[in-house]
């Protein structure tokens, strides 16, 4: 996507301001048929936004406002983001980094196969985490978290940042750097990771993950905490 041009930069004025104008509730399912065939990228419009667009709205959790406008702004990039972690194809960066946010090769492929050309729509089931609280000692840290379903409990922790890396297809985990802690209870709703042998009154990096049966994920955006002097 280039955002440099001046009418790129209309587009998105225009855009924005059709979506206000708009106030739409959006009633019902639409039915998305047609194959998308180009990638696609915050600001651009025409009918295979709308596609896109109808596809999405088919899951409110994934595009909420379910407005079909034929223009990719920050709502539908939103949902695209949500669709990519959903799936396991990308789920951290920047369109122009990973292509999270933008519908490229590996997006427009998973988006194809599951709406199957016309054929009814199956969604995969995204788990849904809780926040998890953080309790410290000067060496150990324990995470607790709930899961709306079955789910594997993760927990990547190191005393540098975080590196992640685009998964390299649906259901494939995307690279975490850092030490790697699991639920002992193995797939269960209700999780807690120790993790032990660390530093007094450092400063970590952790980031909390769920996997469930069938690989899809969920994560609990990279955070920090301080052990205890």
């Amino acid at each position: 996507m280039n955002l440099q041009s001046t009418s790129r930069g209309s587009l998105l004025v225009a855009g924005m301001t059709a979506a206000m104008l708009l106030v739409v509730s959006f009633l019902g399912i639409q039915s998305a048929n047609a194959a998308i065939t180009v990638s696609l990228d915050f600001g651009d419009t025409g009918s295979q936004v709308t596609e896109l667009q109808t596809y999405l709205a088919t899951n409110s959790s994934i595009y909420p406002s379910g407005l079909v406008t034929g223009y990719f702004g920050p709502l539908t990039q939103a949902a695209v983001q949500r669709f990519q972690t959903a799936q396991g194809i990308v789920s951290s960066g920047n369109p122009e980094s990973t292509g999270y946010g933008r519908v490229g090769p590996l997006t427009m492929a998973r988006i194809n196969a599951l709406m199957g050309g016309g054929s009814p729509i199956t969604w995969d089931s995204t788990p849904v985490l809780s926040n998890p609280s953080v309790q410290v000692t000067n060496t150990t840290a324990t995470f607790a978290w709930t899961s709306n379903e079955q789910t594997q409990g993760q927990v990547y922790w190191s005393a540098s940042p975080l590196v992640f890396n685009e998964a390299n297809g649906p259901r494939q985990q995307p690279y975490v750097s850092g030490t790697l802690a699991l639920d002992a209870g193995g797939s269960q709703t209700n999780h807690t990771v120790t993790v032990s042998n660390l530093q007094a009154n450092t400063m970590y990096y952790y980031l909390v993950r769920g996997v469930d049966s069938g690989g899809n994920m969920s994560m609990i955006w990279p955070s920090t905490f301080r052990t205890n002097p």
